[in-house]
């Protein structure tokens, strides 16, 4: 799977989908980066774009609204069954639906928003792009946490990605992420979900939220998901650590595992990695007597884990 902006003609997919002699599926992930910039000027040519490019007008937050739809349909015609947001931060600010359109009439004309009204459009395009995400049965992914670019020097010589992050901190995160969720859950509009933190020391309150809007309605086992640990949790201790927080708060049987970085093929790596250090800890279990030393059971979790609980969830 290969991240690609709302506006991507995804011709390269379509071209393999189409070839009969190539069965390999390369499958695009939606990443809208695009529909949250806080610069109002991006944001405009941003809209100003997707406008031309789906054929519409767009004046209104429901005509935004019903453009990204088109786009979500698009890529779910190209195989996609993701999207994925990089937030630094989750915030919620609750609103009617006529301050909406005011701030998103405002945005798109190229004004600079305060950090409330950003938190209150922010909060309603994710609301929406959630329920498209709903009806397409897609997963959401929310990777946050990492505050980027901050040696201004190498930014400079260098540009972005080339080593320069660290992973933050956040007020009120708990709070945040679980109104924001609810929200979601109100309207019926949370899909299948996956969170995953930078900062370990939210690996607690992750775990806890998920278990606050569990549900059979889609028709998988634990929709919610605590993702595996990420960037600079790619290490055996962050990835002992997410586990046991999610053994301790939630039901380990039903995590969807490891992931790899669509940009980086050694990444897959990883994979044979994290099953090591998930066997060597169920195994350490064990040994300690905390588990029972059933091998149906233990083998029945660990391909889950390993392969079964994704295939299902995601449905490629």
């Amino acid at each position: 799977m290969y991240h690609r902006r709302p506006l991507d003609d995804l011709r390269y997919h379509q071209l393999l989908r189409d070839d009969a002699t190539f069965n390999v599926k390369v499958l695009p992930t939606f990443r809208p980066d695009d529909v949250f910039t806080p610069d109002a000027h991006q944001f405009a040519d941003f809209t100003d774009r997707l406008a031309e490019l789906t054929g519409r007008s767009i004046h209104a937050f429901s005509d935004f609204a019903a453009a990204l739809g088109e786009r979500i349909a698009w890529f779910h015609d190209m195989g996609c069954r993701i999207s994925d947001h990089g937030p630094v931060e989750i915030h919620y600010q609750a609103a009617d639906d006529r301050i909406v359109e005011s701030i998103f009439v405002r945005k798109r004309q190229g004004e600079h928003l305060n950090a409330r009204d950003s938190a209150i459009l922010d909060s309603a395009i994710f609301i929406m792009l959630a329920r498209y995400y709903r009806q397409h049965d897609w997963a959401m992914q929310i990777h946050f946490g990492a505050i980027r670019n901050n040696n201004t020097r190498m930014y400079r010589a260098l540009g972005i990605n080339t080593g320069f992050d660290s992973l933050t901190d956040q007020v009120n995160l708990a709070a945040n992420i679980n109104q924001l969720l609810d929200a979601m859950a109100l309207a019926d509009a949370l899909p299948k979900t996956i969170l995953y933190n930078l900062n370990p020391s939210y690996n607690d309150i992750v775990a806890t939220t998920i278990a606050n809007f569990q549900s059979a309605e889609l028709g998988v086992k634990s929709p919610m998901q605590f993702g595996s640990g990420w960037w600079f949790n790619d290490t055996r201790r962050g990835m002992e650590n997410q586990l046991n927080s999610l053994a301790d708060q939630g039901l380990l049987m039903n995590f969807v595992g490891m992931l790899t970085d669509s940009r980086s093929l050694v990444s897959y790596t990883r994979h044979d990695y994290f099953r090591r250090i998930l066997c060597n800890m169920i195994g350490g279990w064990v040994e300690r007597g905390e588990v029972p030393d059933n091998n149906d059971i233990l083998t029945r979790m660990i391909k889950n884990i390993c392969h079964d609980n994704a295939k299902n969830y995601f449905k490629f």
